[in-house]
Protein backbone atom coordinates (compact mmCIF):
# COMPACT_ATOMS: atom_id res chain seq x y z
CA UNK A 1 0.00 0.00 0.00
CA UNK A 2 1.61 3.32 -0.66
CA UNK A 3 0.86 5.93 1.74
CA UNK A 4 1.56 9.17 1.45
CA UNK A 5 -0.01 10.32 4.45
CA UNK A 6 2.21 8.68 7.64
CA UNK A 7 4.62 6.71 5.54
CA UNK A 8 5.94 9.08 2.57
CA UNK A 9 5.93 6.43 0.21
CA UNK A 10 5.06 2.53 0.77
CA UNK A 11 3.63 0.80 3.32
CA UNK A 12 6.46 -2.39 4.82
CA UNK A 13 4.82 -3.00 8.35
CA UNK A 14 4.93 -6.64 8.63
CA UNK A 15 1.89 -8.97 9.38
CA UNK A 16 2.28 -9.87 13.75
CA UNK A 17 -0.90 -11.14 13.78
CA UNK A 18 -3.25 -9.26 16.33
CA UNK A 19 -3.87 -6.27 13.57
CA UNK A 20 -4.21 -7.20 10.68
CA UNK A 21 -3.48 -5.34 6.88
CA UNK A 22 -3.64 -2.33 4.63
CA UNK A 23 -3.62 -3.31 1.46
CA UNK A 24 -4.77 -1.26 -1.93
CA UNK A 25 -8.09 -2.14 -4.27
CA UNK A 26 -7.53 -4.30 -7.12
CA UNK A 27 -8.83 -6.65 -9.25
CA UNK A 28 -7.72 -10.59 -8.42
CA UNK A 29 -8.42 -13.37 -11.28
CA UNK A 30 -7.60 -16.30 -9.66
CA UNK A 31 -7.56 -19.91 -11.12
CA UNK A 32 -7.41 -22.94 -8.24
CA UNK A 33 -6.68 -26.20 -9.40
CA UNK A 34 -7.48 -29.40 -7.32
CA UNK A 35 -8.90 -32.91 -7.25
CA UNK A 36 -11.90 -33.42 -9.16
CA UNK A 37 -14.71 -34.05 -6.22
CA UNK A 38 -13.40 -31.21 -4.41
CA UNK A 39 -15.48 -27.95 -3.27
CA UNK A 40 -13.77 -24.39 -3.39
CA UNK A 41 -14.82 -21.34 -2.09
CA UNK A 42 -13.24 -17.65 -2.45
CA UNK A 43 -13.32 -14.37 -2.71
CA UNK A 44 -14.69 -13.23 -5.92
CA UNK A 45 -17.38 -14.67 -8.40
CA UNK A 46 -17.05 -18.58 -9.77
CA UNK A 47 -16.75 -17.64 -13.55
CA UNK A 48 -17.42 -21.45 -14.75
CA UNK A 49 -19.67 -23.61 -12.82
CA UNK A 50 -20.53 -25.67 -15.85
CA UNK A 51 -16.38 -27.18 -15.92
CA UNK A 52 -16.57 -27.79 -12.09
CA UNK A 53 -20.49 -28.98 -10.97
CA UNK A 54 -22.71 -31.37 -11.90
CA UNK A 55 -26.04 -30.06 -13.96
CA UNK A 56 -27.59 -30.73 -10.52
CA UNK A 57 -25.86 -29.09 -8.34
CA UNK A 58 -25.74 -26.13 -11.00
CA UNK A 59 -29.49 -26.47 -11.43
CA UNK A 60 -29.92 -26.07 -7.55
CA UNK A 61 -27.10 -23.66 -7.70
CA UNK A 62 -29.64 -21.18 -10.39
CA UNK A 63 -32.28 -20.96 -7.78
CA UNK A 64 -30.74 -19.65 -4.66
CA UNK A 65 -32.00 -16.06 -5.02
CA UNK A 66 -35.86 -17.04 -5.56
CA UNK A 67 -36.15 -17.11 -1.41
CA UNK A 68 -34.85 -16.94 1.84
CA UNK A 69 -35.04 -20.80 1.99
CA UNK A 70 -31.41 -22.33 2.98
CA UNK A 71 -31.16 -24.86 0.04
CA UNK A 72 -28.49 -28.20 0.09
CA UNK A 73 -26.07 -27.84 -3.31
CA UNK A 74 -24.07 -30.06 -2.65
CA UNK A 75 -24.91 -32.63 0.10
CA UNK A 76 -23.26 -34.80 2.89
CA UNK A 77 -23.31 -37.78 0.70
CA UNK A 78 -22.56 -36.10 -2.61
CA UNK A 79 -18.61 -35.01 -1.48
CA UNK A 80 -16.95 -37.07 -4.57
CA UNK A 81 -16.38 -36.75 -7.83
CA UNK A 82 -19.54 -37.57 -9.96
CA UNK A 83 -21.80 -36.20 -7.56
CA UNK A 84 -21.05 -32.82 -6.54
CA UNK A 85 -18.47 -31.69 -9.02
CA UNK A 86 -18.03 -33.57 -12.41
CA UNK A 87 -15.90 -36.20 -12.67
CA UNK A 88 -12.43 -36.91 -13.86
CA UNK A 89 -8.88 -36.39 -12.38
CA UNK A 90 -8.43 -32.45 -11.89
CA UNK A 91 -11.11 -29.37 -12.50
CA UNK A 92 -9.81 -25.75 -12.40
CA UNK A 93 -12.11 -23.56 -10.51
CA UNK A 94 -11.81 -19.75 -11.47
CA UNK A 95 -12.88 -16.79 -9.60
CA UNK A 96 -12.62 -13.11 -10.50
CA UNK A 97 -12.81 -10.41 -8.01
CA UNK A 98 -13.32 -6.60 -8.89
CA UNK A 99 -12.33 -3.87 -6.28
CA UNK A 100 -11.03 -5.89 -3.28
CA UNK A 101 -8.27 -5.30 -1.26
CA UNK A 102 -7.24 -8.92 -0.91
CA UNK A 103 -7.87 -12.48 -1.63
CA UNK A 104 -8.77 -16.08 0.16
CA UNK A 105 -10.34 -19.70 -0.68
CA UNK A 106 -10.75 -22.59 0.54
CA UNK A 107 -11.44 -26.23 -0.60
CA UNK A 108 -12.34 -29.85 0.79
CA UNK A 109 -13.26 -32.87 -0.50
CA UNK A 110 -15.41 -33.19 2.69
CA UNK A 111 -17.24 -29.89 2.02
CA UNK A 112 -21.37 -29.58 2.22
CA UNK A 113 -22.28 -26.74 0.45
CA UNK A 114 -25.35 -24.70 1.38
CA UNK A 115 -26.86 -21.32 0.37
CA UNK A 116 -29.27 -19.01 1.14
CA UNK A 117 -29.55 -15.37 -0.39
CA UNK A 118 -29.78 -11.60 1.21
CA UNK A 119 -31.81 -8.73 -0.20
CA UNK A 120 -30.00 -5.48 -0.37
CA UNK A 121 -31.30 -1.90 -0.52
CA UNK A 122 -31.82 -1.05 -4.08
CA UNK A 123 -33.18 -4.55 -4.89
CA UNK A 124 -29.52 -6.58 -5.39
CA UNK A 125 -30.08 -9.38 -4.39
CA UNK A 126 -26.76 -11.52 -3.96
CA UNK A 127 -26.37 -15.84 -2.68
CA UNK A 128 -24.76 -16.69 0.55
CA UNK A 129 -22.50 -19.37 0.06
CA UNK A 130 -21.61 -22.07 3.67
CA UNK A 131 -19.05 -24.52 3.49
CA UNK A 132 -18.49 -27.16 6.27
CA UNK A 133 -17.77 -30.34 7.29
CA UNK A 134 -20.34 -32.89 8.37
CA UNK A 135 -19.69 -33.17 11.76
CA UNK A 136 -19.99 -29.62 12.26
CA UNK A 137 -23.46 -29.19 10.56
CA UNK A 138 -24.87 -28.11 13.75
CA UNK A 139 -22.35 -25.27 14.63
CA UNK A 140 -23.50 -24.19 10.91
CA UNK A 141 -27.37 -24.98 10.88
CA UNK A 142 -28.18 -21.05 11.50
CA UNK A 143 -24.89 -19.15 9.69
CA UNK A 144 -26.98 -18.33 6.49
CA UNK A 145 -30.09 -16.55 8.33
CA UNK A 146 -27.19 -14.87 10.36
CA UNK A 147 -24.84 -13.86 7.86
CA UNK A 148 -28.34 -13.02 5.38
CA UNK A 149 -29.29 -10.47 8.88
CA UNK A 150 -25.84 -9.19 9.28
CA UNK A 151 -25.99 -8.43 5.23
CA UNK A 152 -29.11 -6.99 4.92
CA UNK A 153 -29.17 -4.87 8.38
CA UNK A 154 -25.65 -3.53 7.47
CA UNK A 155 -26.39 -2.40 4.60
CA UNK A 156 -29.35 -0.35 6.02
CA UNK A 157 -27.32 0.98 8.54
CA UNK A 158 -24.36 2.28 6.75
CA UNK A 159 -23.89 1.82 3.05
CA UNK A 160 -25.10 -1.14 0.66
CA UNK A 161 -22.71 -4.46 0.89
CA UNK A 162 -21.15 -3.85 -2.76
CA UNK A 163 -20.25 -7.50 -3.54
CA UNK A 164 -21.58 -9.99 -5.68
CA UNK A 165 -21.91 -12.56 -3.39
CA UNK A 166 -20.57 -13.60 0.60
CA UNK A 167 -19.03 -16.74 1.02
CA UNK A 168 -18.68 -18.25 4.72
CA UNK A 169 -16.33 -21.21 5.60
CA UNK A 170 -15.58 -24.00 8.26
CA UNK A 171 -11.81 -23.46 8.37
CA UNK A 172 -8.61 -23.09 10.48
CA UNK A 173 -9.40 -19.86 12.18
CA UNK A 174 -12.72 -19.09 14.45
CA UNK A 175 -13.46 -15.64 13.22
CA UNK A 176 -11.36 -14.39 9.98
CA UNK A 177 -12.40 -12.15 7.33
CA UNK A 178 -11.64 -10.86 3.45
CA UNK A 179 -13.34 -9.72 1.17
CA UNK A 180 -16.65 -12.05 0.35
CA UNK A 181 -15.13 -14.70 2.48
CA UNK A 182 -15.45 -15.08 5.87
CA UNK A 183 -14.28 -18.34 8.19
CA UNK A 184 -16.45 -18.48 11.29
CA UNK A 185 -18.97 -20.87 12.63
CA UNK A 186 -22.82 -19.14 13.84
CA UNK A 187 -21.08 -17.76 16.83
CA UNK A 188 -18.95 -14.71 15.12
CA UNK A 189 -20.79 -14.74 11.87
CA UNK A 190 -22.21 -11.11 12.69
CA UNK A 191 -18.60 -9.91 13.51
CA UNK A 192 -16.89 -11.58 10.72
CA UNK A 193 -19.69 -10.13 8.03
CA UNK A 194 -18.95 -6.88 9.50
CA UNK A 195 -16.06 -6.36 8.33
CA UNK A 196 -16.86 -6.32 4.51
CA UNK A 197 -17.67 -3.04 5.62
CA UNK A 198 -14.46 -1.76 7.44
CA UNK A 199 -11.75 -2.84 5.91
CA UNK A 200 -13.29 -4.48 2.75
CA UNK A 201 -15.16 -1.30 1.51
CA UNK A 202 -13.97 1.37 3.68
CA UNK A 203 -10.25 0.56 3.65
CA UNK A 204 -8.98 1.78 6.76
CA UNK A 205 -5.16 0.99 8.09
CA UNK A 206 -6.16 -2.10 10.39
CA UNK A 207 -1.95 -2.51 10.92
CA UNK A 208 -1.89 0.96 13.02
CA UNK A 209 -5.18 2.22 14.11
CA UNK A 210 -7.01 -0.95 15.19
CA UNK A 211 -10.26 0.65 16.04
CA UNK A 212 -11.12 1.75 12.79
CA UNK A 213 -11.80 -1.84 11.88
CA UNK A 214 -12.43 -3.75 14.73
CA UNK A 215 -13.68 -0.85 17.33
CA UNK A 216 -16.27 0.20 14.94
CA UNK A 217 -16.93 -3.36 13.99
CA UNK A 218 -17.86 -4.36 17.61
CA UNK A 219 -19.87 -1.05 17.56
CA UNK A 220 -22.58 -2.20 14.61
CA UNK A 221 -22.55 -5.70 16.13
CA UNK A 222 -24.08 -4.40 19.41
CA UNK A 223 -26.52 -2.70 16.99
CA UNK A 224 -27.62 -5.78 14.79
CA UNK A 225 -27.83 -7.89 18.17
CA UNK A 226 -30.38 -6.03 18.97
CA UNK A 227 -32.29 -5.71 16.19
CA UNK A 228 -32.03 -9.65 15.48
CA UNK A 229 -33.86 -9.79 19.17
CA UNK A 230 -36.28 -7.13 18.06
CA UNK A 231 -35.12 -4.96 20.41
CA UNK A 232 -34.43 -1.00 20.16
CA UNK A 233 -30.31 -0.76 20.69
CA UNK A 234 -29.67 0.64 24.16
CA UNK A 235 -26.00 2.05 24.68
CA UNK A 236 -26.38 3.25 28.10
CA UNK A 237 -23.84 2.67 30.59
CA UNK A 238 -21.62 1.49 27.94
CA UNK A 239 -19.54 4.98 27.35
CA UNK A 240 -19.34 4.90 31.30
CA UNK A 241 -17.24 1.50 31.38
CA UNK A 242 -14.40 3.62 30.05
CA UNK A 243 -13.58 5.35 33.41
CA UNK A 244 -13.04 2.02 35.82
CA UNK A 245 -9.91 1.32 33.22
CA UNK A 246 -8.77 5.02 31.95
CA UNK A 247 -5.61 5.72 32.59
CA UNK A 248 -4.13 2.01 33.46
CA UNK A 249 -0.61 2.34 32.60
CA UNK A 250 -1.28 -0.77 30.16
CA UNK A 251 -3.14 0.60 27.85
CA UNK A 252 -2.56 2.38 24.67
CA UNK A 253 -4.15 4.99 23.28
CA UNK A 254 -6.33 4.59 20.10
CA UNK A 255 -3.56 6.07 18.05
CA UNK A 256 -1.13 4.05 19.11
CA UNK A 257 0.25 1.31 16.35
CA UNK A 258 -1.84 -1.79 17.17
CA UNK A 259 0.62 -4.33 16.56
CA UNK A 260 1.94 -2.71 20.06
CA UNK A 261 -0.65 -2.22 21.86
CA UNK A 262 0.65 -4.78 24.41
CA UNK A 263 -1.57 -6.66 26.93
CA UNK A 264 -4.72 -4.64 26.91
CA UNK A 265 -4.82 -4.68 22.64
CA UNK A 266 -8.07 -6.63 22.64
CA UNK A 267 -9.45 -3.31 24.91
CA UNK A 268 -8.03 -0.83 22.38
CA UNK A 269 -8.76 -2.20 19.26
CA UNK A 270 -12.06 -3.47 19.95
CA UNK A 271 -13.72 -2.16 22.92
CA UNK A 272 -12.83 1.25 23.35
CA UNK A 273 -14.43 2.83 20.40
CA UNK A 274 -18.01 1.45 21.04
CA UNK A 275 -17.71 3.12 24.65
CA UNK A 276 -16.16 7.03 22.38
CA UNK A 277 -19.09 6.07 20.13
CA UNK A 278 -21.76 5.41 23.06
CA UNK A 279 -20.65 9.25 24.63
CA UNK A 280 -20.76 11.04 21.58
CA UNK A 281 -24.69 9.68 21.32
CA UNK A 282 -25.13 10.84 25.09
CA UNK A 283 -23.57 14.32 23.47
CA UNK A 284 -25.45 14.39 20.03
CA UNK A 285 -27.79 11.92 20.11
CA UNK A 286 -27.55 7.81 18.68
CA UNK A 287 -29.73 8.58 15.58
CA UNK A 288 -26.97 11.71 14.88
CA UNK A 289 -23.95 9.15 15.11
CA UNK A 290 -25.20 6.79 12.93
CA UNK A 291 -26.38 9.40 10.46
CA UNK A 292 -22.73 10.32 10.62
CA UNK A 293 -21.08 7.35 10.38
CA UNK A 294 -23.37 6.02 7.64
CA UNK A 295 -22.58 9.52 6.09
CA UNK A 296 -18.40 8.80 6.80
CA UNK A 297 -19.01 5.39 4.92
CA UNK A 298 -20.68 6.81 1.81
CA UNK A 299 -17.74 9.34 1.52
CA UNK A 300 -14.91 7.19 2.12
CA UNK A 301 -16.13 3.82 0.04
CA UNK A 302 -13.44 2.33 -1.50
CA UNK A 303 -10.59 5.02 -0.19
CA UNK A 304 -8.33 5.43 2.24
CA UNK A 305 -9.33 7.70 5.34
CA UNK A 306 -7.02 8.11 8.13
CA UNK A 307 -7.97 8.80 11.84
CA UNK A 308 -8.17 12.69 11.25
CA UNK A 309 -10.29 11.95 7.82
CA UNK A 310 -12.74 10.19 10.27
CA UNK A 311 -12.68 13.07 12.60
CA UNK A 312 -13.48 15.80 9.99
CA UNK A 313 -15.77 13.72 8.35
CA UNK A 314 -17.69 13.21 11.72
CA UNK A 315 -17.77 16.98 12.30
CA UNK A 316 -18.67 17.45 8.98
CA UNK A 317 -22.17 15.52 9.05
CA UNK A 318 -22.62 16.37 12.91
CA UNK A 319 -21.98 20.28 11.83
CA UNK A 320 -20.01 20.43 15.05
CA UNK A 321 -16.53 21.38 16.04
CA UNK A 322 -15.62 18.15 18.11
CA UNK A 323 -11.99 18.67 18.55
CA UNK A 324 -11.88 17.78 22.02
CA UNK A 325 -13.70 14.97 21.91
CA UNK A 326 -11.22 13.65 19.62
CA UNK A 327 -8.31 14.42 21.36
CA UNK A 328 -9.59 12.94 24.58
CA UNK A 329 -10.69 9.58 23.03
CA UNK A 330 -7.84 8.57 20.11
CA UNK A 331 -4.77 10.64 21.74
CA UNK A 332 -5.05 10.38 25.06
CA UNK A 333 -6.40 7.67 28.61
CA UNK A 334 -8.29 10.69 29.82
CA UNK A 335 -11.43 10.36 31.52
CA UNK A 336 -14.14 12.06 32.98
CA UNK A 337 -14.27 12.63 37.02
CA UNK A 338 -17.16 14.80 37.76
CA UNK A 339 -19.10 15.03 40.38
CA UNK A 340 -22.17 17.26 42.13
CA UNK A 341 -20.58 18.76 44.93
CA UNK A 342 -23.61 21.18 46.71
CA UNK A 343 -27.33 21.54 46.28
CA UNK A 344 -28.90 24.69 47.32
CA UNK A 345 -32.37 25.75 47.04
CA UNK A 346 -33.46 29.41 47.62
CA UNK A 347 -37.26 30.16 46.35
CA UNK A 348 -38.19 29.29 42.66
CA UNK A 349 -34.30 28.64 41.91
CA UNK A 350 -32.05 26.00 42.68
CA UNK A 351 -28.45 25.97 42.37
CA UNK A 352 -26.24 22.64 41.77
CA UNK A 353 -22.50 23.38 42.06
CA UNK A 354 -21.03 20.62 39.48
CA UNK A 355 -17.26 19.36 39.90
CA UNK A 356 -15.19 18.34 36.98
CA UNK A 357 -11.79 16.63 38.12
CA UNK A 358 -10.97 14.11 35.12
CA UNK A 359 -8.79 15.31 32.56
CA UNK A 360 -11.77 14.73 29.79
CA UNK A 361 -14.28 17.08 29.61
CA UNK A 362 -18.23 16.41 29.12
CA UNK A 363 -21.30 18.36 28.67
CA UNK A 364 -23.26 18.61 32.16
CA UNK A 365 -26.28 16.62 31.71
CA UNK A 366 -28.84 16.86 34.85
CA UNK A 367 -31.50 14.93 35.29
CA UNK A 368 -34.29 16.07 38.25
CA UNK A 369 -36.70 14.31 39.47
CA UNK A 370 -39.54 16.39 41.42
CA UNK A 371 -41.88 15.71 44.29
CA UNK A 372 -45.28 13.83 42.71
CA UNK A 373 -47.83 16.76 43.78
CA UNK A 374 -46.69 20.53 44.60
CA UNK A 375 -46.52 23.47 42.48
CA UNK A 376 -46.49 23.68 38.49
CA UNK A 377 -43.35 22.75 37.24
CA UNK A 378 -42.20 25.78 34.98
CA UNK A 379 -39.74 25.31 31.62
CA UNK A 380 -36.77 26.22 30.96
CA UNK A 381 -35.16 26.64 27.67
CA UNK A 382 -32.37 24.41 28.03
CA UNK A 383 -34.60 21.33 29.69
CA UNK A 384 -36.47 18.55 28.38
CA UNK A 385 -39.52 17.36 30.55
CA UNK A 386 -39.46 13.02 29.87
CA UNK A 387 -42.38 12.53 32.03
CA UNK A 388 -44.47 14.54 34.39
CA UNK A 389 -41.84 14.55 37.34
CA UNK A 390 -38.80 14.01 35.51
CA UNK A 391 -36.78 16.84 33.43
CA UNK A 392 -33.19 16.22 31.93
CA UNK A 393 -31.17 19.69 31.41
CA UNK A 394 -27.88 20.15 29.47
CA UNK A 395 -25.08 22.51 29.48
CA UNK A 396 -22.46 22.31 26.75
CA UNK A 397 -19.13 21.07 27.16
CA UNK A 398 -17.67 24.26 26.72
CA UNK A 399 -18.67 25.56 30.30
CA UNK A 400 -15.29 23.90 31.47
CA UNK A 401 -12.84 25.60 28.43
CA UNK A 402 -12.40 28.62 30.31
CA UNK A 403 -10.57 26.65 32.79
CA UNK A 404 -12.89 26.36 36.03
CA UNK A 405 -13.08 23.00 37.71
CA UNK A 406 -16.36 24.18 38.99
CA UNK A 407 -20.01 25.16 36.99
CA UNK A 408 -22.96 25.98 38.57
CA UNK A 409 -26.05 25.21 36.78
CA UNK A 410 -29.19 27.06 37.81
CA UNK A 411 -32.39 25.33 37.75
CA UNK A 412 -35.52 27.64 37.57
CA UNK A 413 -38.61 25.77 38.10
CA UNK A 414 -40.20 26.67 40.49
CA UNK A 415 -40.99 26.04 44.07
CA UNK A 416 -42.05 22.41 42.94
CA UNK A 417 -39.45 20.06 45.86
CA UNK A 418 -36.64 18.06 43.87
CA UNK A 419 -36.32 14.89 45.58
CA UNK A 420 -32.83 13.76 43.07
CA UNK A 421 -30.35 14.98 40.89
CA UNK A 422 -28.25 12.46 38.70
CA UNK A 423 -25.39 13.55 36.66
CA UNK A 424 -24.69 11.63 33.55
CA UNK A 425 -28.46 9.61 34.23
CA UNK A 426 -27.85 7.87 31.38
CA UNK A 427 -23.98 6.80 32.09
CA UNK A 428 -22.46 7.71 28.74
CA UNK A 429 -19.54 9.56 30.25
CA UNK A 430 -16.28 7.57 31.37
CA UNK A 431 -16.33 9.14 35.10
CA UNK A 432 -14.11 7.01 37.01
CA UNK A 433 -16.35 7.28 40.31
CA UNK A 434 -19.94 7.91 39.52
CA UNK A 435 -21.21 7.25 43.00
CA UNK A 436 -20.67 10.96 43.65
CA UNK A 437 -23.20 12.04 40.03
CA UNK A 438 -26.08 11.56 42.44
CA UNK A 439 -27.57 13.72 45.11
CA UNK A 440 -28.50 13.26 47.96
CA UNK A 441 -25.87 10.93 48.20
CA UNK A 442 -27.16 7.07 47.42
CA UNK A 443 -25.10 4.76 49.84
CA UNK A 444 -26.13 1.52 47.94
CA UNK A 445 -23.52 2.56 45.14
CA UNK A 446 -20.61 0.61 46.07
CA UNK A 447 -17.19 2.95 44.56
CA UNK A 448 -14.15 0.55 43.21
CA UNK A 449 -10.48 1.18 42.05
CA UNK A 450 -11.50 3.48 38.46
CA UNK A 451 -15.36 2.99 39.02
CA UNK A 452 -18.14 1.60 40.16
CA UNK A 453 -19.69 -2.05 40.50
CA UNK A 454 -23.49 -2.28 41.76
CA UNK A 455 -26.69 -0.34 41.30
CA UNK A 456 -26.41 2.18 38.59
CA UNK A 457 -29.35 5.15 37.79
CA UNK A 458 -29.17 4.69 34.07
CA UNK A 459 -32.53 4.91 32.43
CA UNK A 460 -33.56 4.51 28.91
CA UNK A 461 -32.08 7.46 26.34
CA UNK A 462 -35.32 9.58 24.50
CA UNK A 463 -33.80 10.60 21.60
CA UNK A 464 -35.10 8.56 19.09
CA UNK A 465 -32.72 5.76 19.30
Amino acid sequence: MFDDLREGGWDTDAYLGPSEFYNNFGRFDVTIDVPAGWIVGATGLLQNPEQVLTPTARERLSRVLESDSVRTIVGADETRAGRGTLAGDRLRWHFVADTVNDFAWAASNRYVWDATRAVIPGDETVPVHILYLPGDAQRYAQAGPTVRHALQFYSQLWIPYAFPQLTIVDGPEGGMEYPMFIMSSVGAADHETGHEWWPMMVGVNETWYGFMDEGFNQYMNILSDADAEGKAPNLDGLGQIYGRVSGDEREAPLMWDANYGGPMYGFQAYEKAPMMLSMLGGIVGDTAVRRAMSEYARVWRFKHPSPWDYAFAMDNALDRDLGWFWYSWLFTTDAVDGSIQQVTTSGPSTTVTVRQDGQMPSPVVLQVHFASQGPAIRSMPNSTMTDSVTAIVRYPVDVWFGGSRTFQAELRFGTRKIDKIVLDPHCRFPDRNPTDNVWPRDPTLVATTGGMFGPVACYPHRDGG
